[in-house]
């Protein structure tokens, strides 16, 4: 008896890790394109870790062994976001006549395309705070870091009245306008009803069209600035 149950258990099929990299590297992005399923549904992510290995067609455990927590899937979900809204801008910035004009469309086209991205960038900053660890957090930083600094340097080429080292600087201030032009556009469920009233006008805004403004009213304002000394040497 011991015998025969010994040689069944050999004999059953067992879940194994993935240990090559290309398998950790399919794993890794079946939950992430199951986090992004979920996303369409729950766009703040109030979604269940059993509910996302669910979706992937894994295990719970398996999604552990890639992420530590939930909030760290939906962090890499949003850094994937960020680097496709980076290619976006490096080819509007790379075009052979790129204006201020033009790579905002590029920017607001892209926004609309992807109707999920502010939503899970306005949740960016809790999730950094809760449950995610360092590691991670800094990861996220540090790769946004690596696209924002050469991004920030063509600006300043293309904008020489920039002073220098402002081009970085000028891409995070257009990232917190569309943030917060975004809130005011998409209030609260509590606030719905009350949006009607005459007192909220202002508040009724059209995301798309009143980002555009703004971003255009950024960027010629801050390109317009009298360049220091120390730059024209």
């Amino acid at each position: 008896m011991l015998r025969n149950s010994a040689a069944a258990k050999r004999a059953a099929p067992a879940r194994h890790r993935a240990t090559a990299p290309a398998a950790k590297s399919e794993r890794r992005a079946a939950i992430l394109d199951a986090a992004v399923d979920l996303l369409r549904v729950a766009p703040l992510g109030a979604f269940s870790v059993e509910a996302l290995a669910h979706r992937a067609g894994l295990a719970k455990g398996t999604v552990y062994l890639y992420f530590g927590t939930r909030e760290e899937v939906l962090l890499a979900v949003h850094a994937e976001h960020a680097q496709r809204l980076f290619d976006v801008l490096e080819r509007a910035l790379a075009a052979p006549k790129p204006d201020t004009r033009r790579i905002t469309r590029a920017v607001v086209r892209h926004l609309q395309a992807h109707p999920e991205f502010l939503p899970l960038a306005a949740t960016c900053r809790s999730m950094l705070e809760t449950n995610i660890s360092i590691e991670a957090a800094l990861a996220f930083k540090l790769n946004i870091g690596a696209r924002l600094g050469p991004l920030g340097a063509r600006v300043e080429t293309l904008y020489p009245q920039l002073p220098r080292g402002q081009g970085a600087p000028l891409l995070m201030a257009s990232y917190g306008m569309m943030l917060g032009l975004w809130q005011i556009a998409e209030p609260p469920d509590c606030l719905e009803q009350a949006m009607a009233l005459p007192e909220m006008r202002m508040f009724r805004i059209t995301f798309e069209s009143q980002l555009s403004t703004a971003l255009v009213n950024l960027w010629e304002g801050a390109t317009r600035r009298v360049a220091p000394k120390a730059r024209k040497k």
